[in-house]
C-alpha cells in the first residue's frame, strides 16, 4: 500500500516530523554527539500535544539503544 505523505492531514505531517526528531534526539545522545539533556530542551520548545507525543517516541527510540549505535570502522589496508 503506497502512502502519499504530502496528502496527509498537517497533524499527521507533524507527528511524522516529531518522530523524526525524536529518533535524532536519541541517535545523537546515544553516539555522544549531545548531552541527554537534549530531550528536554527540545521538548520544552513544543506545545503541550507535541510535547507529550516527542517525548513517547523518545522513549520508544531509547528503549533500543542498539538500532543507534554507530559501528566502529577499520582503518582502509594500504
Amino acid at each position: 500500500m503506497d502512502i502519499n505523505l504530502a496528502n496527509l492531514p498537517a497533524d499527521e505531517k507533524q507527528k511524522i516530523e516529531l518522530d523524526k526528531q525524536a529518533a535524532y534526539a536519541v541517535w545523537k545522545v546515544v553516539n555522544n554527539k549531545a548531552e541527554s539533556s537534549l530531550f528536554e530542551q527540545e521538548a520544552y520548545a513544543l506545545t503541550e500535544w507535541q510535547r507529550d507525543f516527542y517525548l513517547q517516541c523518545v522513549e520508544k527510540y531509547r528503549a533500543q539503544p542498539e538500532a543507534f549505535i554507530i559501528p566502529e570502522q577499520e582503518p582502509p589496508v594500504s
